[in-house]
């Protein structure tokens, strides 16, 4: 009997499919490829799957925009 409860106790956790869906499907902006790309993760930069350039959250016209939301919403963070 404490052998069956030993085996319950050590199923795999598993993790839940939209946190598997989201991490496949993040993107980010490759100036090389003027496209939003898939990446490669590094500790300082993220990299390209298609050229291997370094790649940034934003394009120019998504960075712009995000700062103009993040300015007419400030004062609800503070």
């Amino acid at each position: 009997m404490l052998l069956a409860v030993v085996k319950r106790a050590r199923k795999p956790k598993t993790v839940p499919a939209a946190a598997e869906t989201e991490f496949y499907a993040e993107t980010k902006w490759c100036g090389d490829c003027r496209a939003n790309v898939r990446f490669l993760m590094s500790v300082n930069h993220s990299y390209c799957i298609h050229c291997g350039g370094t790649v940034k959250l934003f394009d120019s016209d998504g960075a712009g925009r995000f700062g103009e939301r993040v300015r007419l919403h400030k004062w609800q963070a503070s």
